[in-house]
């Protein structure tokens, strides 16, 4: 009996860390903050409803490039949880952390596009390395040395250069016909 009790006891002791530790759990957009670095969101956690105020928002970009998607309400991803104190690191302290704590509900960040499967876009015709689109219908495709823009209007903030002549200032060979002839 006493050894039935011991084991009950240690199964208790295990199924309260297991409890305790946060990996990664879908979640849903409650609140948009600071130009979307910042979120509330709502997740289950054992079916009751939990929510996590001004969670930092990982985006997509290295030290060069960055793929920028609005966030809104109700727009679904994930919590993920550090092994450790992600305080110092998102605050440009160190990569280093001092506490030892881990996977805390306090080092969440929330990442875009974990999408219930019934609202996932699926462009199956599409071949492409790249595709970036809107739910309007508005594509830019990338494949290999090709972009192809599709579904709306292109409109452009600078000059654009097409075989290293400005667009902008650009003259025609002839002018007055359609046709008009090459750029000079």
């Amino acid at each position: 009996m006493q050894k039935r009790n011991v084991l009950i006891n240690i199964e208790k002791i295990i199924n309260t860390l297991i409890s305790s530790i946060c990996v990664e759990k879908p979640c849903k957009i409650l609140a948009v903050h600071e130009t979307s670095k910042f979120v509330d969101v709502e997740y289950y956690d054992y079916n009751e409803p939990k929510i996590l105020y001004n969670v930092p928002v990982k985006h997509f970009q290295t030290s060069k490039n960055f793929v920028f998607l609005s966030l809104s309400e109700g727009d679904c991803g994930t919590l993920r949880f550090f092994d450790n104190s992600s305080y110092e690191y998102y605050n440009n302290l160190d990569y280093k952390s001092p506490d030892i704590r881990a996977h805390n509900i306090n080092d969440a960040c929330f990442s875009v596009g974990f999408i219930p499967s019934d609202e996932q876009y699926t462009f199956l015709a599409q071949n492409s390395d790249i595709l970036i689109g809107s739910k309007n219908g508005a594509m830019i495709s990338v494949n290999g040395s090709d972009i192809t823009i599709t579904g709306g209007s292109v409109h452009l903030a600078s000059n654009v250069f097409i075989d290293g002549k400005p667009f902008l200032e650009h003259k025609h060979s002839v002018s007055g016909s359609s046709p008009t002839g090459g750029v000079i």
